[in-house]
């Protein structure tokens, strides 16, 4: 693993409308702290779900998931560094011109929602890789800070990357401290992620593929998630994309909820066929073949099980949907944010400027 400096932080280009133009200085929540020169960073990506098909809950409650997990290129960072104080301490920024700025700015989004202690998956997973060695937050001195760009509760699972990126910085701030005699072995990463969440082991190798190839940002996910089967591309399938962020977040747990409910009344579908479209794989792994090409054929296989009871919780984003410049607009996740899939990159500019002149959180993007 490698990890970067963190003296200085790139900040994304501002992505926003005249008429929301603002200067971040003026506000500290775009601040970051002062750092010392021991300081590392990860940058962190979102995701998306190209296939997201929903088996019966089993026994223990939890859902067998089918899903086709793919990294996209919006970025948070979390930044570890030193300090003189004993324990694991959290503070947060926004990047400037993001979505979650965007939110912040049109009053979608409080900061303070974010609750910066224990209880944050970041700090949860900082404490997971220590007692992976017997030892606990008072044993080191470790501030982490999060500079959040993607919306929380959207779907994108920007929690979980910060938790991903967590575990490799802490793991790798043990072993420059001498605390441990060599890293962790990935796979005991992997099991460390896997007891955090269900996207949190997809997120841990899209934040190494840049690095580790192997670890491919696009992959299967079967189980709840979990278990990962990497999809080997020819050609960077850069799939281009814009996503539209609501001014409010969606409870997955609910999400499921309302599927569960749905399936009982007949409202929705039986579970049926969960495996991935042939389809879904050749728009990612064909060679040759141009962004147009890729996205008419993943278009009509889109699928997300979520979607629907998602719609069901939150009507409004029905009509978001749609959209003439995007060839399949769909849910990410269980919601709310939504992914409009566009012909090439030239038209997700195009439509990400539309929708924000409109008046929406919209970014456009394609896949890592």
């Amino acid at each position: 693993m490698s990890t970067a400096s963190a003296a200085s932080s790139p900040e994304m280009e501002p992505n926003m409308t005249a008429s929301r133009a603002f200067d971040p200085s003026d506000d500290p929540i775009f601040e970051e702290p002062v750092f010392t020169p021991e300081a590392r960073f990860i940058q962190a990506p979102g995701k998306i779900n190209l296939h997201l098909a929903v088996g019966e809950p089993a026994e223990n409650g939890y859902h067998p998931l089918v899903t086709v997990f793919a990294a996209v290129e919006m970025w948070e960072e979390v930044i570890a560094d030193v300090t003189n104080k004993p324990g694991i301490t959290l503070t947060m920024s926004l990047v400037a011109g993001s979505l979650v700025a965007d939110q912040y700015q049109a009053g979608a989004f409080d900061p303070a929602d974010v609750a910066l202690d224990e209880t944050n998956l970041v700090y949860r997973a900082a404490a997971a890789v220590l007692a992976e060695h017997k030892l606990v937050p008072e044993d080191i001195a470790l501030h982490l800070h999060i500079a959040k760009a993607i919306p929380v509760a959207g779907g994108m699972a920007g929690g979980s990357a910060d938790a991903a990126a967590t575990i490799l910085l802490t793991d790798n701030h043990l072993y420059e401290a001498g605390l441990i005699d060599e890293p962790t072995p990935f796979e005991r990463l992997d099991a460390i992620a896997a007891s955090l969440g269900a996207d949190v082991p997809f997120m841990l190798r899209a934040c190494l593929d840049a690095d580790h190839p192997e670890y491919a940002s696009i992959a299967v996910g079967t189980g709840v998630g979990e278990k990962l089967e990497p999809i080997k591309r020819h050609d960077k399938a850069d799939l281009a994309f814009v996503l539209v962020a609501a001014p409010f977040g969606l409870s997955t747990p609910a999400v499921f909820r309302a599927l569960d409910e749905g399936r009982a009344q007949g409202v929705y579908p039986e579970a049926g066929d969960m495996s991935v479209p042939e389809e879904v794989l050749r728009a990612l792994t064909g060679k040759g073949m141009n962004q147009q090409v890729r996205a008419s054929i993943l278009a009509p296989h889109v699928r997300n099980d979520l979607q629907e009871p998602a719609l069901n919780v939150r009507p409004e984003l029905r009509e978001r949907l749609s959209n003439p410049l995007a060839l399949r607009g769909f849910i990410s996740g269980s919601g709310p944010t939504i992914a409009l899939l566009a012909p090439n990159s030239a038209a997700a500019m195009i439509l990400a400027m539309e929708l924000r002149e409109a008046g929406l959180f919209a970014a456009d993007t394609t896949l890592l």
